[in-house]
């Protein structure tokens, strides 16, 4: 059997190159309020997998953090973990 494919999709940015979705919202926002809305009161663990996105563009993404962040980017679950979410599961604006 197959191993489920985990990697997020990478984000086109305006200046036209393809970033990690963490990257992406980590540009959009301080490290520390991207860290509160993925539901840390520390920013160390968010800044760490920042880092590591940075060098690895396809580093997945912690499982909790994927409808959080999807929120954060208005995309669909299943671009950010194709492995655990179906292409057409969508998530609300969190109210």
């Amino acid at each position: 059997m197959k191993k489920p494919i985990s990697k997020p999709a990478l984000i086109v940015c305006g200046d036209g190159k393809k970033r990690h979705p963490l990257i992406v919202a980590a540009d959009a926002m301080s490290t520390k309020e991207l860290a509160k809305k993925l539901g840390h009161g520390n920013h160390t663990t968010a800044s760490i997998y920042v880092n590591r996105a940075r060098k690895t563009p396809t580093l997945t993404i912690p499982a909790g953090w994927v409808l959080a962040l999807a929120r954060i980017l208005t995309v669909r679950p299943h671009a950010l973990r194709p492995d655990l979410y179906l292409p057409n599961w969508t998530v609300d604006n969190g109210n």
